[in-house]
């Protein structure tokens, strides 16, 4: 009877949402999750064709569909959802005690992650077998980051390796170099201007990304790992966006009424808002139909440098814009706030964990069905792997469900003595 009981409080957690929750946190973390799971629906075809069929898949994506490739950015999102609500997390709990107890905090993360992580790494295991399987103890490590791609096993997971690395690294920096925390903002945009920089060298001291125009490091597959090694996976060249979520965090408990004046200002507000919207878009079509800024090398080294921290930049402004006064803002918040969003947004780290073993098959069989039907080119035809992502996210949430309910939650519920201990009131976010 008590694990029944607890069996339907976790259920109902997916679908009722308490009162201290950031609601239209709810609606990027969702949308953010889907996202990821339409770019691997149609990235995933890699593995099943030739590298000439990919590419030609790839390049011949209608236009009204080639955002899809931008959903990478997807992750950029995330990472300021997590920095904007573990920093939250972190100067208030400071504010309240005038101190950090790493300790609980470091125990809230090992809770909050690795359980059904570890899970997750069983089941890859005997999906995928041995052979596939030999680094996972990287994984476990949460170092899985450092190695090479193709040497990675669950190579997606690269994301909690880059977040876990921050925030070992983010409190000891913190409590060492900060304080008391009201002064921290200009550490802060020292290390936001930092990462633009380490991005910078890192990618001119490589003659591959730096000598070649932006559409062509995606050209092939050696082009593709080599930019995912050097650039896509590491934390000193990820960092930028989960900083961007601390800022903003900083922002919002010692400079609200500063934020609440730059709102109010509607010239000002609407100027922001329309090039938050220009950067998000560009950001993400840039990267969908990377011919568009065609041969020259400028623009490819400027996108490199820009790009994600630009676009981390923006989704703060949009999380700011869900606490305007005006019609835009209630408009925001409304649609990131809908209840529809609510359970994606709870099961989306185990929808994150388990979306990619699940998609591989279901690419795989939608391969063969095209491969096998009539007509010219049916591989060609995009509109097959959106209807696979539909089949995908039914075949996923109900995995997730069950991950969450059994695994996810009782863990999350054993945070809770030492998140009031340490006075910590925001609730700390799925990562992804």
């Amino acid at each position: 009877m008590v694990w029944c009981a607890s069996f339907k409080r976790n259920l109902s957690s997916v679908f009722v949402r308490p009162s201290n929750n950031i609601a239209y946190i709810d609606g990027l973390r969702a949308l953010s999750c889907l996202g990821i799971m339409l770019y691997h629906s149609f990235f995933l075809l890699h593995l099943f064709v030739p590298e000439d069929t990919f590419t030609l898949f790839v390049e011949q994506t209608p236009l009204l569909l080639s955002w899809i490739w931008g959903l990478d950015k997807s992750v950029d999102v995330f990472f300021v959802i997590s920095g904007f609500l573990i920093g939250r997390m972190l100067f208030r709990e400071y504010n309240q005690t005038q101190r950090l107890d790493l300790k609980a905090f470091y125990w809230r993360r090992y809770l909050r992650l690795t359980p059904v992580y570890l899970f997750a790494m069983v089941v890859f295991y005997f999906l995928a077998g041995p052979d596939y399987s030999q680094t996972l103890w990287a994984n476990v490590l949460y170092v899985n980051n450092f190695l090479p791609l193709e040497s990675m096993s669950m190579p997606w997971t690269w994301t909690l390796a880059v977040e876990e690395q921050f925030y070992i690294v983010l409190p000891l920096l913190l409590s060492l170099l900060i304080l008391p925390f009201r002064h921290a903002l200009g550490v802060l945009l020292g290390l936001f201007l930092l990462s633009f920089i380490i991005i910078g060298l890192v990618a001119s001291n490589d003659a591959q990304l730096w000598h070649q125009p932006y559409h062509r490091l995606f050209s092939g597959k050696d082009n593709i790992i080599h930019y995912f090694d050097t650039l896509y996976v590491n934390l000193h060249t990820r960092f930028g966006t989960l900083i961007c979520g601390v800022i903003l965090a900083y922002l919002t408990v010692y400079r609200a009424r500063w934020l609440q004046q730059v709102l109010s200002r509607r010239l000002l507000s609407t100027g922001l808002t329309v090039l938050a919207l220009v950067v998000m878009i560009s950001g993400v079509m840039l990267n969908g139909n990377k011919q568009w800024l065609g041969e020259s090398l400028h623009l490819a080294r400027l996108n490199l440098i820009l790009d994600r921290n630009l676009f981390g930049m923006a989704t703060c402004w949009m999380i700011v814009l869900c606490s305007a006064p005006g019609t835009t803002g209630k408009l925001v918040n409304r649609f990131f706030s809908a209840r529809l969003w609510y359970p994606f947004a709870q099961l989306s780290y185990s929808m994150y964990l388990f979306h990619y073993m699940l998609a591989v098959p279901l690419v795989l069989m939608t391969v063969n069905i095209l491969k096998h039907s009539p007509g010219p080119a049916p591989l060609m035809q995009h509109h097959w792997f959106l209807l696979m992502f539909v089949g995908l996210v039914l075949v996923t949430v109900p995995v997730s469900l069950l991950t969450y309910t059994l695994i996810e939650r009782p863990f999350i519920n054993l945070r809770k003595p030492a998140a009031a201990a340490a006075g910590g009131t925001a609730k700390v976010a799925a990562t992804a």
